[in-house]
């Protein structure tokens, strides 16, 4: 996790790590299982409905999956914020490679692991599967509507996180160079935000017009999942990035306004769920929205004006138990899925009826968790300590002197 570093004033004041960024992620990740066991519950038996179609469970479950939409605003946010303090505080540079090198060690090696593992389980020679292994290999899978969900379906967002990590490798370093230091510090940064809000509203516009213009198909899964229809949540957190960074102290929050701001999220997040079937515009705009909703609890976090006073929020959060969560949440991503049709393959822990939602996702969350975990001690933490072999700029470290 990036520690948030903005400028007050003129001077650098670190502020430390905030803990709640991990537990957001490990609670997005539960998310995730239990929204997968939901859908299960339908496809399972092959069914037009879901256990609680109807109801206002039904409408939060089957809406669970905006989690990953908390993901790609995480990643706008905390991926960008060290480049974005490089650019408009002129201090820290950042270098291209070794931003690379060091998300290829924490992203390559389990998303390896895993899809190989599964593609080798599952192969039965049928056409196209070498293919979609190719295509996982090398991240690509977001761009084909037949692979797209093969293998490990929620994999999907990967590729489109790596994509945005190569966009950032080339926007980071430009963006410090056209800034120079001809401008003032609030210049350099309005000029960011312009070209990130312009990013932000192409990727908005484009969604309106494949749906509406060129009336592409909600099953034409590139178009709706590829990077840039999943642009304006990465933009957002870019954003956020940018306000901390900020030098002043304009958007700092204190009293109750972190708290109004997370009531407002759940206020979107509710009319979301409410409104989505029943309006394809807020449907169509239904990650966009929930995006924006957990920049609200984002900026909740890393905005406080003074981040030493903790609140009750913070300090719930802060706990051992979501911290962890939080540590292991990629392999608890990572491995769901392919657990969960296991587990309902062997017909002993994951039930096919629809009513047997509640006890699935329990089972499921708790064999999620379990895996992960060995999962983390096996093989990210021990793929971590490549990163000793590298400079900071990505070059192999000399280990012995010459």
């Amino acid at each position: 996790q990036t520690p948030v570093t903005p400028a007050v004033e003129g001077r650098q004041v670190t502020l430390g790590r905030f803990e709640e960024l991990e537990a957001y992620r490990g609670v997005a990740a539960l998310l995730m299982v239990i929204f997968h066991a939901y859908q299960y519950s339908r496809e399972g038996q092959g069914l037009e409905g879901y256990v609680y179609e109807g109801t206002w469970l039904h409408a939060v479950f089957s809406n669970l999956e905006v989690a990953v939409d908390w993901f790609f605003v995480l990643s706008g946010f905390l991926i960008f914020l060290p480049f974005a303090h490089a650019a408009v505080n002129r201090e820290g540079r950042q270098s291209a490679r070794g931003f690379l090198v060091r998300r290829a060690i924490r992203i390559v090696p389990l998303y390896y692991v895993a899809i190989i593992l599964v593609w080798t389980l599952r192969y039965s020679g049928e056409e196209g599967e070498w293919v979609n292994l190719i295509q996982h290999l090398t991240f690509t899978q977001v761009f084909s509507r037949e692979h797209i969900f093969w293998t490990i379906g929620p994999a999907w967002s990967l590729s489109v996180e790596v994509i945005f990590y190569l966009f950032v490798a080339g926007f980071g370093p430009l963006a410090y160079l056209v800034c120079g230091r001809q401008f003032a510090a609030r210049t350099r940064l309005a000029l960011l935000a312009g070209v990130i809000s312009a990013l932000a509203v192409t990727s908005v516009l484009y969604k309106g017009w494949a749906f509406y213009g060129a009336r592409f198909p909600e099953e034409n899964w590139p178009v709706y999942f590829g990077p840039l229809a999943k642009m304006d949540t990465f933009a957002i957190g870019m954003l956020l990035a940018l306000m901390v960074v900020m030098p002043g102290t304009r958007f700092r929050l204190a009293g109750a306004v972190p708290l109004l701001l997370r009531i407002a999220a759940v206020l979107v997040l509710a009319a979301l769920f409410a409104l989505g079937p029943h309006s394809p515009l807020v449907e169509l705009y239904a990650h966009t929205l929930s995006g924006a909703a957990f920049a609200l609890v984002l900026a909740s976090t890393v905005l406080v004006k003074d981040p030493m006073r903790r609140s009750a929020w913070a300090r719930v959060l802060a706990r051992p138990g979501f911290q962890w969560l939080g540590l292991i949440s990629y392999s608890v991503y990572i491995w769901h899925e392919p657990l969960m049709l296991w587990l309902a393959g062997t017909g002993l822990f994951v039930d096919p009826a629809p009513e047997a939602f509640p006890r699935n996702a329990l089972v499921l969350c708790a064999a999620s968790i379990a895996a992960a975990a060995l999962s983390y001690r096996a093989i990210e933490r021990p793929a971590m300590n490549l990163r000793h072999l590298f400079t900071r700029e990505g070059r192999f470290a000399k280990r012995y002197p010459e």
